[in-house]
């Protein structure tokens, strides 16, 4: 469950305080300058409600959508985020693009929400479970990951496979490489069939898996030392973050990936991660998305940072 993760995560982190307005405008400006991230207003009625953000998706430097609690859906054209009707007041917890005019949201309760470019509406009886995650490598190609599940959309109809543990990621680089893992799940791996693979932190729960290539895969966890699982070269490897346990990950290519948890986010530069606390020690981080040259943090009480670079 997702509180279950907020839990662990929250003790990972070490429990952090409020955020510290004095130490937030130290790290953070008003103006997105090159190299600075800088805080970004969503609307003001969910600014004021305090909303929890889980999800961010960019589809362009000048298209981005978020998701979260009370099915609140943002949108954000040539640097101003607007709310969009999303017809839901469920909690949605992931979002993911094919292009402008076919965007896919998903979240408690089995909500499942495909927007045309110009409404969002409401795709019934695929589930009644909470779904967590969702991924695809086309708009006929569609992964959605959640409670004991992973549903598959072919452009003409769903089908399901279930799993033990709850599903919190999905990624993959096409329709016979998608990768899933979650809480007590280890990782799943279709190439055509399914198969369990044990990445070999000490632990079966990760929060977040992204494919790179069919030979390159992540995967993040909680071990210390062991934060970020590697594939590559034909086996696993632990790298450690330095700190940072994240539970999103995007990526730009396999020397420029960007994680988010807890009050940090990291960079891969091919060979280490950096790691710094845009927003304070008292940050709560839950998803990360990168285009060239940007990337958008999202997080709890509607917090969205922009960095350019």
């Amino acid at each position: 469950m997702r509180s279950t993760l907020v839990l662990l995560l929250a003790f990972i982190a070490g429990c952090v305080a409020e955020l510290d307005a004095e130490e937030a405008s130290s790290s953070l400006t008003a103006a997105c300058v090159a190299g600075q991230w800088c805080v970004e207003s969503p609307p003001a009625a969910v600014a004021a409600a305090g909303l929890l953000l889980h999800g961010v998706w960019a589809v362009s430097a000048s298209d981005v959508f978020a998701v979260g609690d009370g099915g609140t859906i943002l949108r954000r054209v040539n640097a101003v985020w607007t709310q969009q009707p999303s017809g839901t007041t469920a909690s949605l917890h992931g979002v993911w693009a094919a292009s402008s005019s076919d965007v896919w949201a998903v979240g408690g309760g089995g909500v499942v929400l495909r927007f045309d470019g110009t409404a969002w509406r409401t795709i019934a009886g695929v589930t009644s479970s909470d779904v967590e995650a969702v991924w695809g490598s086309s708009s006929t190609d569609v992964w959605l990951a959640g409670s004991g599940q992973v549903i598959h959309w072919n452009g003409t109809a769903f089908s399901s496979t279930g799993f033990g543990g709850v599903m919190l990621s999905v990624s993959g680089t096409g329709p016979r490489d998608v990768w899933v893992t979650g809480e007590n799940t280890f990782l799943h791996h279709f190439t055509g069939a399914w198969a369990t693979v044990n990445p070999g932190a000490g632990t079966s729960t990760f929060f977040a898996v992204l494919a790179i290539s069919p030979t390159e895969v992540w995967a993040t966890d909680g071990t210390i030392n062991k934060e970020t699982m590697h594939f590559i070269g034909g086996r696993w490897v632990g790298v450690p973050t330095g700190g940072g346990t994240f539970n999103g990950m995007s990526s730009l290519s396999a020397s420029d990936i960007w994680g988010a948890g807890g009050s940090r986010v990291g960079h891969w530069n091919g060979t280490r991660w950096t790691v710094t606390q845009p927003l304070g020690t008292g940050a709560s981080l839950w998803s990360v998305a990168a285009t060239p040259g940007n990337a958008w943090v999202v997080g709890s009480n509607a917090r969205i940072a922009h960095l350019t670079f």
